[in-house]
């Protein structure tokens, strides 16, 4: 009963990620404008890093939580693999 539990979730999983990957905006290849200006005295960052970081947080979101899902059941089944048996 329980191998069904796990498949039955399991194709859960897979159907949400299978939906997440297909509902994101993967880029249209048109730049967003920025959502915010600076304020007096300061400047906009020189590398993409923070331009990467404003997109992962608005545009691409739930596709990010998707991978935090994916890797955290990643972690867990790594550590279950890995723990001993009990004697």
């Amino acid at each position: 009963m329980v191998r069904y539990k796990i498949i039955i979730i399991t194709l859960a999983f897979l159907a949400a990620l299978f939906a997440s990957f297909s509902l994101s905006d993967w880029g249209t290849g048109k730049e967003q404008p920025l959502s915010f200006e600076p304020r007096d005295g300061m400047r906009l960052p020189e590398s993409g890093i923070g331009d990467v970081g404003f997109e992962i947080f608005t545009s691409y979101v739930f596709a990010f939580e998707i991978l935090a899902l994916v890797l955290t059941a990643a972690l867990v089944g790594a550590v279950y693999v890995a723990r001993k048996e009990a004697a």
